[in-house]
């Protein structure tokens, strides 16, 4: 947030013609969702049913990707009522996360199989076990979250944490076409997300609300 920056010319990607405030977001909320899901567009089929857990500002790039890029079935787990309501119109089904009956509820939604694709953007132990328990065989689950959760990997034959062929990887951020594509795409006015937007005067506010849970969305800081 520093008045004047400089950096690298190679590591700047053009995004004239988007609103400044959209575009400085894309470098995070926008390419680590994009990132995950674009490494698993194979299973991205039509009829496949992809997981998104945690639909914050992350997670409502998530939704908006899924539904831009690919014809699957989209289920959205959160905690929080709020952040299931934002994104309600735009997905298949929406679930409590806490929920205690939420496995079964996704897996019936899924048609029973399990999801093609879980992208879990919270990464705390809870929800990696949820992942695991509702990914399908040889499904992938892909964990950009950072909430210090412990997933237990089992290799016996009745282990239940993981579905034989089933995948988990711990991606993070995206690569520099992943950028690229992501700009163009953002072009295309297909994809959005809520903003809050914060002066630069009131920019702890911003902290505060994201710590307190207020904001449902992405914050970001504008220039007075």
């Amino acid at each position: 947030m520093a008045e004047f920056v400089t950096v690298p010319a190679r590591a700047v990607v053009p995004a004239n013609g988007l609103d400044p405030a959209f575009a400085a977001v894309l470098p995070d909320a926008g390419l680590v969702p994009y990132h995950s899901i674009n490494a698993a567009r194979d299973l991205l089929r039509p009829g496949s049913t992809a997981v998104v857990i945690g639909v914050g500002g992350l997670g409502q790039f998530a939704v908006e990707l899924l539904r831009t890029l690919t014809s699957v079935r989209i289920i959205a787990l959160d905690i929080k009522e709020a952040a299931l309501a934002a994104v309600r119109h735009k997905v298949d089904y929406t679930f409590a996360a806490d929920s205690s009956d939420v496995t079964q509820q996704v897996m019936d939604a899924a048609g029973g199989y399990g999801a093609d694709f879980v992208l879990d953007l919270v990464g705390n132990s809870a929800t990696l076990t949820l992942a695991g328990a509702v990914v399908a065989p040889y499904g992938s689950i892909r964990v950009p979250g950072l909430n210090d959760g412990v997933f237990e990997f089992e290799t016996s034959q009745v282990a239940d944490s993981l579905p034989w062929g089933a995948s988990i990887t711990r991606p993070y951020s995206g690569t520099y076409q992943d950028l690229q594509d992501l700009v163009a795409l953002a072009r295309t006015g297909h994809i959005g997300i809520n903003l809050v937007r914060y002066t630069f005067d009131d920019a702890l506010s911003a902290f505060d609300d994201l710590e307190s849970g207020k904001v449902n969305g992405r914050p970001v800081i504008v220039m007075n």
